[in-house]
C-alpha cells in the first residue's frame, strides 16, 4: 500500500509538472496591414500556425488533466478497497493483522492531494465498509442459548454472555472507529486550512503577476526574458492631475476619484484580454499580444475583434479600451463632480518582457517600443488618442469607429521628427474638444 502511495504522489508531480508548460508563441494577431492596405501574408500565415498550436496545446492540457483525474480516483479507490479485500480474504481482523488499517489512508491522502471536500466523501464510505466489517468479523449470529459467540479468537475462545459481547462491542467500536474520526476531523480541518491560505497567496500573486508568469517562477525558472515580436502599447495619463492633487485632499483625490479610475480601468483591461503592466503615479500602462489573457476576452469584445480579421487583435483591442477609457472617465467624473481630461498614446512594435531582480519583483516590458508609446501620450492632446504611424497603420481600417487625422511630422523628444496620427472616437464627435 505504501507502493501505492508514493505511485499516486510521483504521478501527482508528474502531471502537474506537465500542465504546467505554457504557450510561448509571440503572435500579433490574424495579420498587419501594409501602407498600402494590402494583407501581410506571411505574418497572417505565422498567426494561424501559432494559433492553432495553442488550441492543439490547450487540448493536450486538458486531455491530460482529465487522465490525471482518472489515475487519482483509481487510486484512491485502490487504497480503499484493496485492504478491505484482505481482511476478508483473511477471515478478520487478528488474521489479517490488522492489514484493514492502511484503508484510512485514501480519505487522508484526498485531504492532502486532492481536497478538503472531497476527502469527506471518501471518508463516508470508508466509514461504511469499516463499520459493515467490524460488526460482521466480531460477532457471530447467537446460539440457542442465547449467547453471542466470538469468532476473533479462535476455537479456543470461550463463550462470551450477550451482555459482556455488547460492552466489548462498544469498546472495539469507540478505539478503532473513534480514534480514526478524531484523526481525520484534524487532517480535514488543516487540509482546509491549507487550501484557504494557498488560495489567498495564488489570488495575491495572481494579482501581481500574470498567471503564466507564477507558473514558471514555481517551476524555478527565473529570470524570465521573453522577447515579443507583436505587441500594442498604451500609455494614459490624467491631465491636470498634480495640480488638483495640492488642492483637494488626498483620501478624497486618491482613495476614492483615482482608486475608481483604475478599476474601472483594471476592468478593461480584461475585458479586452490585455495585460495591464503598471501604474506610475497617475499615468496607466497597458501592453497587449503578450499571450497571456487573450483567451479571456468577453464575448462583445470578440465579436468587436472579429470585423477586423485582417489586423493584429491586439491593436484592435487595444483601440476599443482607449475609446471606453474616456466613457469610463466621464462617469467618473460625473460622480465626483471633477472635469478631468485623459490623454493616451499608443504604439505597436516589439518589446522585451519578463521578470527580474531579487525581491518584489513585477512584470515589466522594455524596448524601444515602449519609449515611442510613451512619447506619444506626452506629445497627445486631451480627450484624443495619439498614434505612431505604425499604429495607424495598423489599425487604420477602423474608420467606423475613429476618425483619424495626420498630425504631420513632429519633433518628438528623443526619436527625432515623426508622422503621427490622432483619433477621435465617433462617440465623442459632438462634443468640444476644445472645451474639454
Amino acid at each position: 500500500m505504501s507502493g501505492v502511495l508514493f505511485t499516486c504522489i510521483c504521478q501527482n508531480k508528474n502531471v502537474i509538472s506537465g500542465m504546467e508548460d505554457i504557450n510561448k508563441l509571440n503572435s500579433g494577431g490574424v495579420g498587419r496591414r501594409s501602407r498600402s492596405g494590402s494583407i501581410n501574408s506571411s505574418t497572417a500565415n505565422s498567426s494561424t500556425t501559432a494559433t492553432t498550436s495553442s488550441l492543439t496545446t490547450k487540448s493536450k492540457r486538458t486531455r491530460r488533466k482529465k487522465g490525471y483525474d482518472t489515475f487519482v480516483t483509481y487510486q484512491l479507490a485502490l487504497i480503499l478497497l484493496l485492504p478491505f479485500a484482505v481482511h476478508v480474504a483473511l477471515g478478520g481482523i487478528e488474521k489479517s493483522g490488522g492489514v484493514m488499517l492502511w484503508s484510512f489512508l485514501c480519505p487522508m491522502g484526498a485531504a492532502f492531494f486532492r481536497s478538503a471536500t472531497e476527502s469527506i466523501r471518501w471518508f463516508k464510505l470508508y466509514m461504511i465498509i469499516n463499520c459493515i466489517l467490524l460488526v460482521y468479523g466480531f460477532w457471530d449470529v447467537t446460539n440457542d442459548h442465547g449467547e453471542m459467540v466470538y469468532l476473533e479468537g479462535g476455537e479456543g475462545s470461550s463463550s462470551l454472555s450477550s451482555s459482556e459481547t455488547t460492552i466489548q462491542k462498544l469498546y472495539w467500536l469507540m478505539n478503532i472507529i473513534g480514534v480514526k474520526c478524531v484523526i481525520f476531523a484534524a487532517v480535514f480541518l488543516f487540509a482546509r486550512e491549507l487550501e484557504k491560505e494557498y488560495t489567498k497567496s495564488e489570488e495575491v500573486l495572481g494579482n501581481i503577476l500574470p498567471s503564466s508568469i507564477v507558473k514558471r517562477i514555481k517551476r524555478g525558472e527565473f529570470p524570465i526574458v521573453d522577447h515579443v515580436a507583436g505587441t500594442t502599447i498604451l500609455f494614459a495619463d490624467l491631465v491636470g492631475f498634480t495640480k488638483a492633487s495640492t488642492e483637494l485632499h488626498p483620501n478624497f483625490l486618491i482613495g476614492l476619484f483615482l482608486r475608481d479610475i483604475f478599476q474601472e480601468f483594471d476592468d478593461l483591461v480584461y475585458k479586452h484580454g490585455l495585460e495591464k503592466i503598471k501604474t506610475i503615479g497617475d499615468a496607466y500602462m497597458v501592453v497587449g499580444g503578450l499571450n497571456h489573457s487573450g483567451e479571456e476576452l468577453s464575448e462583445q469584445s470578440q465579436s468587436q475583434s472579429a470585423k477586423y480579421e485582417y489586423q493584429p487583435a491586439h491593436a484592435t483591442n487595444t483601440m476599443f479600451m482607449a475609446m471606453e477609457m474616456f466613457t469610463a472617465l466621464d462617469k467618473i467624473n460625473q460622480k465626483y463632480n471633477l472635469s478631468f481630461d485623459l490623454r493616451i498614446g499608443v504604439h505597436t512594435g516589439p518589446v522585451v518582457a519578463g521578470v527580474l531582480g531579487l525581491k518584489r519583483f513585477t512584470y515589466d516590458v522594455w524596448g524601444d517600443s515602449v519609449n515611442t508609446a510613451s512619447r506619444m501620450e506626452s506629445n497627445g492632446i486631451p480627450a484624443m488618442i495619439h498614434l505612431s504611424e505604425e499604429m495607424y497603420q495598423s489599425v487604420c481600417n477602423m474608420d467606423d469607429m475613429f476618425d483619424f487625422s495626420c498630425c504631420g511630422k513632429l519633433e518628438i523628444k528623443g526619436k527625432g521628427e515623426m508622422t503621427t496620427y490622432l483619433a477621435l472616437p465617433h462617440a465623442a464627435k459632438d462634443d468640444n474638444i476644445e472645451e474639454r
